[in-house]
């Protein structure tokens, strides 16, 4: 489905005496119909770079991006992205942000209630609709902006460090919650974030970055088997597993302290 060859991605000088800095180099990979894909690496490396070019919000400076065999141009119905930050409108309600989507489509409300409160009751939501979204707390608050995101059905589902502003038990609640949700809705997903954990308990596939200019250091198939239980975190094989991407992430952030 999404095919990134040969990427480059400059950004020109902010101040006069400054050199340009080259955030992506050489980046190819491809992304198959419903997978779910990981990608680490240290601060700074490119990582959201790159999902903002797949999610048509930048350009390349060089190589291209193809979906479905058509480059992309820029954003699009099909590609829905979920920030760290749930970026919810504070003065909706949690019930006409999970709707606005399909509110651009000027769909009057009988044709979309039944919907939005199938999402409610998905996201765990219900008597909360009328709610503001200051009133919920952080990961209701992300459950109602993964709903926003999926209620439109987009192909592909971006995701910019999602949890990474969430209390470790919510973040754990959260992430078992996005498994089940990815596994009966099948959306393709790009997944960024700095726990190599999560990446490999949620992922089928984890790429490490390595320093700026990001290039992708490798490309690990996560061998364990779907549906996956929170338990499987705490195996000798996983424990094995996630040494193994760590081996390739850590001289990578060492080498990104560096040049800090």
């Amino acid at each position: 489905m999404i095919v990134v060859e040969n990427l480059y991605k400059t950004y020109p000088p902010q101040k006069r005496g400054m050199v340009a800095t080259t955030a992506l180099q050489q980046v190819s990979m491809t992304i198959r119909d419903g997978e779910f894909v990981c990608i680490v690496g240290p601060s700074g490396c490119g990582k959201t770079t790159l999902l903002h070019m797949v999610a048509g919000f930048e350009s390349p400076s060089g190589g291209r991006i193809l979906l479905d065999g058509q480059e992309i141009q820029g954003p699009g119905a099909d590609r829905a992205v979920v920030f760290q930050q749930a970026a919810l409108y504070p003065w909706l309600s949690v019930y006409d942000n999970i709707a606005f989507g399909l509110k651009l489509k000027n769909l009057p409300r009988s044709q979309y209630d039944a919907k939005v409160r199938q999402f409610l009751k998905i996201m765990g939501l219900e008597g909360f609709e009328r709610h503001a979204p200051y009133h919920l707390s952080g990961g209701m608050q992300q459950r109602a902006a993964i709903a926003r995101a999926l209620i439109t059905q987009p192909k592909i589902l971006l995701m910019d460090e999602p949890f990474g502003a969430l209390d470790a038990q919510t973040r754990n609640d959260m992430q078992r919650f996005l498994l089940e949700l990815w596994q009966e809705l099948r959306p393709t997903v790009l997944f960024i974030t700095h726990d190599v954990e999560e990446a490999v308990l949620l992922g089928d596939r984890v790429i490490v970055m390595t320093a700026r200019p990001g290039r992708i250091a490798r490309d690990f198939e996560v061998p364990f088997p779907r549906p996956r239980a929170w338990e499987l975190s705490l195996t000798p094989e996983f424990v094995a597993f996630k040494r193994e991407v760590l081996s390739v992430l850590r001289p990578e952030v060492e080498s990104a302290q560096r040049l800090a």
